[in-house]
């Protein structure tokens, strides 16, 4: 078998378009996977250093004036000419969507010969790349039950994201603990937001660290491209870090403080971690919003919004938590129950069976 995959933007579509890929190879190691994307955002770095072929074009998204706008229509055709060269020349069994507007002149020039395609939508609303590719594409995969009602009836499956495949592999090496001089039997909290990290959330995060207690640790993950700088240092209870190993710690913590992204939401439900969400309201179409909305409607989360956030308030919210390990239970059972840990091999089954019925 042999599919392209076309993924770019940022993490939220590269990462499960890469644990899809990785799925693919294990199941059958001739297969051959393709990507396709920007060739000047992170997408033309990343990939290839995992050692996959790359196709990179430089393309532009529709958001802003008129001039931009026509600017990105000009070069979705441009780039949709190109696509139609590489399905010749490619010859692809299968192409897989993975949002963002790089989606668009792959999927299309695929649809055009009549080559069968799959859309992946992580997030619980959908993006506007994904809405206008749904009426050609074979088979929409979502992740949430609002995507039903966002996409065609009848070709929409909630199967979903891929990289909750990866997570619930996850095992958890309480040595990793000793890296940063904490005690392996001492439960901790962990505060990522995203591998850049958040300056509005640190500034919160910062000074929420003056409230909480001392019976149990905080591991703060600043990110690495975070321009607030921390007041406290790393002492006692507390570890101030640039970068965790995410799924580690969402594997062995207590209690996560996080955004809500679509890879942060796929693995702790995998793994199953109790967690409170603050998502990103800088973010198209608010989706972190309704992605944490989906999960603590269910009881598997605790939702604060960013617009309400405070230092007291999230170190209360923290303390409470840590101290009724039955509430953080509810939220971890929850949290799994609604986890799809085989995302990627049930995607897989759905792709073999598009290029088997062609």
């Amino acid at each position: 078998m042999k599919v392209m995959i076309a993924a770019g933007g940022t993490g939220g579509h590269i990462y499960p378009a890469v644990a899809l890929a990785e799925v693919l190879k294990e199941r059958d190691p001739k297969t051959e996977v393709v990507f396709f994307g920007s060739n000047n955002r992170m997408e033309s770095t990343v990939i290839p250093s995992l050692g996959y072929r790359f196709h990179g074009i430089r393309m532009f998204g529709m958001n802003g004036r008129l001039s931009a706008k026509i600017g990105s229509a000009v070069s979705m055709l441009r780039a949709e000419t190109l696509c139609r060269k590489l399905m010749q020349e490619e010859k692809p069994d299968i192409v897989v969507g993975f949002g963002n507007y790089i989606s668009v002149p792959l999927v299309r020039a695929a649809h055009h010969f009549k080559i069968p395609t799959v859309l992946h939508e992580q997030n619980s609303y959908a993006g506007k790349a994904n809405r206008f590719l749904a009426r050609i594409a074979d088979k929409i995969v979502g992740c949430y039950e609002s995507n039903l009602k966002q996409f065609p009836a009848g070709k929409t499956l909630l199967l979903g994201n891929p990289e909750a495949s990866i997570a619930a592999k996850t095992k958890w090496d309480p040595s990793i603990l000793k890296e940063y001089g904490l005690k392996e039997d001492v439960p901790f909290v962990i505060c990522m937001m995203g591998s850049l990290g958040s300056s509005s959330v640190s500034k919160v995060i910062d000074d929420c660290l003056d409230y909480l207690g001392k019976q149990f640790n905080v591991i703060v993950a600043t990110g690495k491209s975070n321009s607030y700088t921390y007041k406290h240092d790393s002492r006692d209870n507390i570890r101030i870090v640039e970068y965790v190993d995410g799924k580690q710690m969402l594997k062995g913590c207590a209690l996560a403080v996080l955004r809500a992204g679509a890879t942060t939401m796929a693995e702790i439900g995998a793994i199953g971690t109790p967690s409170i969400l603050i998502p990103s309201p800088y973010v198209p179409n608010n989706h972190q919003y309704y992605n944490a909305r989906e999960l603590s409607d269910l009881d598997g989360a605790v939702l604060i919004e960013e617009k309400d956030l405070n230092a007291k308030g999230l170190a209360d919210t923290i303390n409470e938590l840590m101290a009724n390990p039955e509430r953080r239970e509810i939220l971890r059972a929850n949290a799994y129950r609604a986890g799809k840990r085989d995302a990627a091999e049930k995607m897989v089954d759905l792709m073999e069976e598009l290029i088997g019925n062609e």
